[in-house]
């Protein structure tokens, strides 16, 4: 949302007074810390400025939501696997009649004609244009204008709102108001691929070693696979072979600028992959503008995409994977604006993208997307993998919960999202630690002190979140050879959500970790309340992974690498499953929390961040690789043991 400051600040202006609330208010949302990173702006709004508000309806049966999903995910369930349409989630979660009827008559009562409300056709939201005095007369409340000293961008938004009691329960949220989520738009200015306009954008969790290039007379063999991490050692490690079936779908999200290069890919099938053929690529979904970009070639826009991509590719073969590009090359993009293109109702659910974190298309910028953003246009894989992060102190609750519920229905869908866990143990991207409890007001520090820095979406509960391992030196590499956390360039992202509660499925193994385990820390370094989701879910190898980059062959290292191996595994026994008259296994977290000895148990290493060691690996489910890295074949035999 990008707003003339022009017609903010211009014209004529008269004195500004906030709207006290009435008895018959209460105040809906509030700001309770001001980020350091934002200043207000003394100037006065033209009260004849129009303000785009958006108003989410608050959506029917959410709170329903952890056990429907539940219902079709349990393997204790008689409904496992009876995965929804995209039509019944769609119905079952969309506002009631009374919602919708109940907010458009306090529109209407407050002097918004009934011709001016807008309904989105998921009927999730409702959109007035309003001039700042209406808004802020309708809200109780004033708007000023906001500096982000990062970016110098303005931004419109108030301290708090008010809407009537008795309709509270019928609003989510209404944007813009304490969010920053409208830009004011200020002169347009070229930018380079790397000159995102988002304001926070998600990370990708892939690393290069410079100090380690594989030589061209290297031979890679499972003798050497502590040094040099490829297919063959992932599949002698985790105990699979090569895949023979096409029945299931596969998805793997990047985000432009990041891009892979065809070349890459051959060059890596004729070293590590030669049952594939040349020029074998993926099926590729272009998302709101995006491009497969080749005019800038470098680790940072190739590594990413490259890496995903070449295992994902080779440990599936004949499986074709789809790669979901998303954004376009000025403003770039988020993990809503992919949501948004697998599923058309997420567009709009709850007051739509948010220009803070989002791309909002049509892109305005010079050079940017101009047609309308991608809402439903592609269908959804069975197994979706991202290599890309947030801080959870990056956004606000209201986001992430709303995305978090969106992963929610996708699971209904028979969905599974797996997301890296981050690099940086128990600090955020970067290494930056947190300077409050909690990360209370989202402040950092430079990492070598401070409170852990849990990831997002890893600490969603409806999504299984990918921690990272090595290989031990000098370990012969077998199914039954355990490796360590890994502490090779990166190290594995994990913790204690801020936000999001303990789901049941997980419950006994957190107790049990912190009965037999508890960490030192205090409630300072970390949430240890015992009641918030843990993460990681799962780890696979995250280090030494040869990986043809920019036409040469590198070692990368991350979660990156881990997310889309453990993807690839749980596609293979999608295909299983499919061959067998089955569903694929959909959310997959309760039934690996229940069979934890289908994962090898990572019981030594840890994760260091903020000036400390981190956690530990030790027996059982752990803050660092979470259950332990997968076996295939006890992996198989539990999903296709279920119905």
């Amino acid at each position: 949302m990008k707003l003339s400051i022009l017609a903010l600040i211009g014209g004529v202006v008269t004195i500004s007074f906030a709207h006290p609330a009435p008895p018959t208010h209460v105040v809906h949302e509030k700001r309770e810390a001001q980020l350091d990173k934002w200043s207000k702006r003394d100037v006065k709004l033209n009260r004849d400025a129009i303000i785009p508000l958006s108003i989410g309806l608050t959506q029917r049966n959410l709170e329903r939501g952890y056990e429907l999903l539940m219902d079709v995910s349990h393997p204790e369930s008689s409904n496992y696997g009876k995965h929804w349409s995209m039509q019944k989630i769609k119905e079952t979660f969309a506002p009631s009649v009374e919602t919708i009827t109940a907010v458009k008559q306090w529109l209407i009562e407050s002097g918004i004609a009934h011709e001016r409300i807008q309904s989105s056709k998921s009927l999730t939201w409702l959109k007035v244009n309003a001039t700042v005095e209406e808004a802020e007369s309708l809200l109780k409340t004033e708007y000023f204008i906001y500096t982000n000293a990062n970016t110098g961008k303005d931004h419109l938004a108030c301290d708090d709102y008010s809407v009537p009691a008795s309709i509270r329960h019928h609003i989510d949220l209404i944007t813009p108001t304490i969010h920053f989520d409208a830009t004011v738009r200020q002169k347009k200015q070229r930018r380079d691929l790397q000159g995102r306009s988002l304001k926070v954008h998600p990370v990708s969790q892939a690393h290069p070693n410079p100090n380690a290039v594989p030589q061209p007379a290297v031979t890679y063999n499972l003798a050497n696979c502590y040094t040099y991490v490829t297919p063959d050692c992932l599949r002698a490690l985790y105990n699979f072979t090569n895949g023979t079936l096409a029945l299931s779908s596969y998805g793997i999200v990047e985000y432009t600028p990041q891009a892979f290069l065809q070349t890459d890919l051959n060059l890596f099938y004729a070293n590590l992959a030669r049952q594939i053929p040349s020029a074998t690529g993926p099926t590729i979904d272009l998302i709101d503008g995006a491009v497969v970009q080749t005019t800038s070639k470098s680790f940072d826009y190739n590594g990413e995409s490259d890496l995903d991509l070449e295992y994902a590719i080779a440990l599936v073969y004949p499986q074709k994977v789809t790669l979901y590009q998303t954004g376009d090359t000025v403003e770039g993009a988020s993990f809503n604006n992919f949501l948004d293109a697998i599923d058309g109702s997420y567009c709009t659910s709850g007051g739509g993208d948010d220009a803070i974190y989002d791309g909002i298309y049509p892109d305005t910028a010079s050079g940017g997307y101009k047609g309308a953003e991608t809402c439903g246009a592609f269908a959804p894989a069975s197994v979706i993998s991202t290599s890309y992060g947030y801080n959870e102190a990056d956004l606000s609750a209201a986001y992430q919960t709303r995305q978090c519920n969106e992963y929610m229905k996708l699971g209904l869908a028979g969905v599974t999202f797996l997301y890296s866990s981050g690099d940086y143990g128990v600090a955020g991207n970067g290494g930056q630690c947190c300077t409050k409890a909690k990360c209370a007001g989202g402040t950092y520090n430079s990492g070598t002190t401070g409170t852990f820095n849990p990831s997002f979406p890893a600490t969603c509960p409806y999504i299984t979140a990918v921690g990272a391992t090595q290989i031990k030196p000098n370990t012969a590499v077998t199914a039954t050879a355990p490796e360590e956390a890994c502490q090779t360039v990166i190290y594995s992202g994990g913790g204690f959500s801020n936000v999001f509660a303990m789901p049941s499925y997980q419950s006994s193994s957190v107790a049990t970790y912190f009965t037999s385990h508890k960490p030192t820390f205090t409630a300072t370094q970390y949430n240890n309340s015992q009641t918030v989701r843990g993460y990681p879910d799962v780890a696979a190898n995250g280090a030494n992974y040869v990986v043809a980059v920019d036409g040469a062959l590198s070692l990368v290292y991350g979660t990156s690498a881990s997310a889309p191996t453990f993807g690839a595994i749980i596609t293979l026994i999608n295909e299983e499953r499919i061959k067998a008259g089955k569903s694929a296994v959909g959310f997959i977290n309760p039934t690996i929390y229940a069979n934890p000895a289908a994962f090898n148990d990572i019981v030594t290493g840890g994760n260091q961040g903020c000036g400390t060691a981190g956690f530990t690996s030790v027996a059982g489910w752990d803050p660092v690789t979470g259950l332990g890295t997968p076996n295939y074949t006890k992996l198989l035999a539990v999903f296709s043991a279920l119905p």
